[in-house]
């Protein structure tokens, strides 16, 4: 048994927590009550100095290492029956307006840094729930609202602070270890605990958006909207959302849909007219801050559950048939289980060009692709239906990438087609091949050199876990 004391002396200002300890049992709490697990030790440092610490310790220790930002993923990549080294006590957020840069710490969530940036009129590419962690949603490759007009956190990104596998504690970017720059740009989890982003930040006004809420009959009508949107030429960065879940009694069938329109209120109006027209149960759309609308979804993925999420992807134009199939069939598995009536299927409609504009192998991230993130999220309270809802979430992720989906590799002489998968959201682990395509062979070489024994495993390795 490892004495973690001597683990407490070299943390002043940080926290060491047992299980004995008051605060152990909140810093396990997860945004998914199915990822929660009692660990050995947490860790909550208040620099890297600390992590790197913590990290050394865990390696002597010989025990697993973890790292927790937010804590949203339902992979359970956020916990372990090891050591957490949990970043929440690292939350400052440093916005340089003359710059354009925002300077921001590893524990943050997505609602400090878009507050801190809506005081200066600035906005950065970020997640749509703003209570996800910063870190896992750059080192993955996120995408939001913003990605028509930026593309993805990681082509924002400037520099990173990192701490390695050995504890050393290194900054990355373009002209500074740029192979490493490389590698966290969507492979970061397999390589190092993010302790601080540097990312450019950009003039951003209002925008006009809200929730639009319609029975679950006008489905048609909303994929003939998506569809009529996607013929036009949109160099604005205006996007829609489609969900497919239920209404506040968690009981009643109801589609739904997010609009962003970068502009006025009546021009808004105007670009998004067809959807408009079809009659909604409720619409609270308005003029309002891309922090605000970075909230939208907050009462959808609230914590306090069992959480479970899972990706395909859509090419247009949609075919209509093929939805309403995997509707019903996501309607029906939810309706014959009791408590499921905070789960959604949502459907990620936006210009990818800015995506597609950098090359497949410009960074690990391998998923720049003509098409559109289709996302599973289920939620529940009955341990009892963990096993049955991660199955059924295979087979529907299956079921929309073989319907209506980009199949991954189905072009053998396309050396560098993208996988098909927005990793970030898988809750379960994926094959190295499948998760980096045409970059995997480059990240096993580097993952050799920054982390030869394969400390950071946790997160669609790149190599099999040591013994």
């Amino acid at each position: 048994m490892y004495d973690f004391n001597q683990l407490r002396s070299s943390i002043p200002d940080g926290q060491v927590l047992l299980p004995q300890d008051e605060g152990y049992d909140a810093s396990l709490r997860r945004w998914s009550a199915a990822c929660e697990k009692r660990a050995a030790v947490v860790v909550k440092p208040t620099c890297s100095k600390e992590v790197s610490v913590a990290v050394k310790s865990a390696v002597a220790a010989k025990i697993p290492l973890t790292v927790c930002g937010g804590g949203h993923s339902s992979s359970g990549t956020s916990s372990s029956d090891g050591m957490v080294i949990d970043l929440s006590n690292m939350r400052n957020v440093k916005v340089n307006p003359a710059e354009m840069t925002v300077r921001f710490d590893g524990g943050c969530l997505w609602e400090d840094v878009d507050t801190a940036l809506e005081r200066h009129g600035l906005a950065t590419v970020g997640g749509v729930v703003n209570h996800t962690g910063v870190g896992g949603l750059i080192l993955g490759g996120g995408h939001g609202y913003l990605t028509p007009l930026h593309g993805l956190t990681i082509d924002n990104l400037i520099w990173a602070e990192v701490v390695l596998a050995d504890g050393t504690i290194v900054e990355v970017s373009e002209e500074k270890d740029a192979d490493l720059f490389w590698a966290i740009r969507g492979a970061g989890a397999n390589f190092c605990v993010a302790t601080a982003f540097l990312s450019r930040a950009f003039r951003q006004g209002k925008v006009w958006s809200g929730t639009l809420a319609y029975p679950s009959n006008k489905l048609p009508d909303l994929v003939a909207v998506a569809n009529e949107l996607h013929g036009r030429h949109n160099s604005e960065g205006h996007c829609l959302a489609l969900g497919i879940g239920y209404g506040p009694d968690g009981v009643t069938h109801g589609v739904s849909a997010i609009p962003c329109f970068q502009g006025s209120e009546e021009d808004g109006k105007k670009y998004f007219s067809k959807l408009l027209s079809i009659e909604a149960i409720a619409n609270n759309t308005a003029m309002m801050s891309t922090a605000q609308m970075n909230t939208l979804l907050n009462p959808v993925f609230g914590h306090g559950i069992r959480r479970l999420m899972g990706s395909g992807n859509v090419t247009m134009p949609l075919d209509c048939e093929a939805l309403l199939r995997t509707a019903e069939m996501f309607w029906t598995f939810c309706d014959a289980r009791n408590g499921m009536g905070k789960s959604i299927l949502a459907l990620e409609i936006f210009p990818t060009d800015k995506i597609r504009a950098v090359p497949q192998d410009a960074t690990a991230y391998a998923n720049r692709g003509d098409y559109y993130d289709a996302v599973t999220a289920f939620g529940w309270e009955d341990e009892s239906l963990d096993a049955d809802v991660r199955q059924f979430n295979r087979v529907i992720c299956a079921q929309i990438r073989e319907s209506n989906g980009y199949r991954a590799g189905f072009n053998e002489n396309e050396s560098k087609a993208p996988v098909g998968r927005y990793i970030n959201i898988e809750a379960d682990s994926i094959s190295p091949q499948d998760a980096y395509g045409v970059n995997f062979m480059r990240l096993r070489e580097l993952k050799m050199k920054y982390d030869p024994h394969n400390i950071f495993h946790k997160w669609h390795g790149i190599v099999e876990r040591a013994q």
